[in-house]
């Protein structure tokens, strides 16, 4: 066991530096709960939404299932890890697995006053707004 802690050490030391949380003024930023109006191009086929807590935490509701884990990263990179959700089936279970789906790629994250976008590669994008009752088109959202 001695010899194993040596060993393990600095790989834990490498991987903390490498998942810096975010800023106070980030958190500040992006802090708080985020309601889901479009996904990859469409408009939500279903309520969810996102809350970013000040100690990296994140928690949420999809739409069948709440979810929990950690954020971590420099804006405009944002990175999830260890997230977790409960297990309850419901009528939008292909909506909560393509919303599960598109947050797992989340590679960065742009804020203005009223919207989230979450982008990943190949075009991914979350929208989220901060107050559904404003009414909000998507942007993200293509126009048929």
């Amino acid at each position: 066991m001695k010899r194993l802690f040596p060993a393990v050490l600095p790989a834990l030391m490498i991987a903390a530096a490498m998942t810096t949380a975010c800023t106070p003024a980030e958190t500040a930023e992006i802090g708080g709960e985020w309601h889901l109006i479009g996904l990859d191009g469409q408009p939500a086929k279903a309520p969810a939404s996102i809350d970013f807590a000040a100690d990296g935490k994140v928690t949420g509701k999809a739409p069948c299932n709440r979810y929990f884990g950690s954020y971590s990263g420099t804006l405009p990179q944002i990175a999830f890890a260890a997230m977790g959700a409960t297990r309850m089936a419901c009528p939008d279970l292909d909506a909560e697995t393509a919303y599960f789906n598109a947050l797992q790629t989340v590679t960065a994250a742009e804020v203005t006053t009223d919207r989230l976008l979450l982008t990943g590669p190949e075009g991914r994008v979350l929208e989220f707004v901060r107050d559904l009752s404003k009414g909000l088109p998507c942007q993200s959202c293509t126009k048929d």
